[in-house]
């Protein structure tokens, strides 16, 4: 049976993680030929990638992506080791799919899987887009794997757009609980199931395989911000002296929210870390300072002491605090105002707990893939 999932792939180490993951899960399923599908236009640094994105955001917000991702050889480097990594890790259909197009997917596949990620989030995606499989034919499979929607609420016209879509699904999943509440109440039913995300779908053997040897000698902490203030920065700075450890630090990762305390920022920059370098730096960090999802579940996976700093936007904090809820870890999160004494009074973490639940959702989660592929 040949599947396409639908998901993000690129641009994004936990965005390129999560799709390698879910491809190593399917790829153990027997009799299951799986492909990710190609929503996008040709490679990163491409021209018609240019054009595609002039035409969906607009002269002045591509100019500035661009400078942003390649306009210094240090982010063009980060480039370059992303699209390797996705050019010799994923197996991505050769046929590239537009919106106009797509329909031609289903003479090609027996059925579709999207997710994970944020792909369900209106204000990151409509409600009508291709990660809603609003394009496959009756008699295809159509299963949603660990989806990410965002939201705590939605409007009554949007209600009816998913309750109709997702009545045509055969299996139903959030990557959240909150999220899982959400399509429940949309439903009107309990099928949809709360389910890991794919990067926790597979044994830590999986990333120890892929992770690179130890990249710098001198015990360090680990700061991975997507966002963040400078008061943050500052604070970890202190943490970081009171303890006597370098920071290294990946500077601008979100080209759209630059903090330009970034460039004083850290120790040691890592500008041109791939995926598997993202992994490596983490496990063997002494800390981890991070306001990402799956710097967290990292963390996690390698018994990393780690520290939150809060997301804007309850919907956002939604994918940190519901995770921690899972995984019966007290508050890891710092606030704008904290201290050293606040970090320093955090607990330790019951890392076998932690380990022994994530192996009895990783096995629910397995058996709701298999139950939705007609395996069990």
């Amino acid at each position: 049976m040949k599947i396409a999932g639908l998901t993000w792939w690129r641009n994004n180490y936990g965005s390129v993680l999560q799709a390698y993951a879910l491809q190593h899960v399917m790829n153990e399923f027997d009799n299951i030929d799986y492909e990710i599908l190609n929503q996008y236009s040709g490679k990163v640094a491409s021209i018609d990638n240019f054009y595609h994105k002039i035409k969906n955001f607009g002269i002045k917000k591509t100019i500035h992506r661009i400078v942003w991702k390649f306009g210094t050889k240090r982010l063009r480097d980060r480039n370059r080791e992303l699209q390797k990594f996705v050019d010799e890790k994923l197996k991505i259909s050769n046929k590239r799919y537009k919106v106009n197009s797509i329909d031609s997917a289903n003479d090609s596949y027996d059925g579709f899987i999207c997710g994970s990620d944020q792909i369900w989030n209106p204000e990151l995606t409509s409600l009508d887009s291709i990660y809603w499989l609003t394009f496959v034919k009756p008699g295809k499979l159509k299963i949603a794997y660990a989806p990410s929607i965002g939201i705590d609420q939605v409007t009554k016209e949007q209600r009816k757009m998913i309750r109709d879509n997702l009545n045509t699904f055969h299996a139903v999943s959030c990557r959240e609980e909150s999220g899982r509440n959400l399509i429940s109440s949309i439903l009107g039913t309990k099928d949809c199931e709360t389910v890991l995300d794919p990067t926790l779908l597979v044994d830590r053997t999986v990333w120890d395989k892929l992770c690179p040897p130890r990249r710098f000698k001198e015990r360090y902490i680990f700061v991975y911000l997507l966002r963040g203030t400078k008061q943050q920065r500052k604070l970890i700075e202190m943490y970081a002296r009171f303890i006597n450890l370098k920071i290294v630090t990946m500077p601008f990762l979100d080209h759209e929210h630059i903090n330009r305390y970034d460039r004083k920022f850290g120790d040691i920059k890592y500008w041109d870390a791939s995926p598997s370098d993202f992994i490596s730096v983490i496990r063997y960090a002494d800390a981890v300072f991070t306001d990402s999802f799956h710097c967290m579940i990292f963390s996690c996976l390698y018994h990393r002491k780690f520290y939150l700093f809060p997301k804007i936007g309850a919907h956002q904090m939604n994918r940190l605090t519901d995770l921690q809820n899972m995984l019966h870890i007290s508050s890891r999160m710092l606030e704008d105002n904290g201290t050293v004494r606040e970090i320093l009074s955090k607990g330790a973490i019951d890392w076998d707990m932690v380990d022994d639940i994530i192996m009895e959702n990783r096995m629910k989660s397995k058996d709701y893939l298999k139950k939705a592929l007609g395996m069990a």
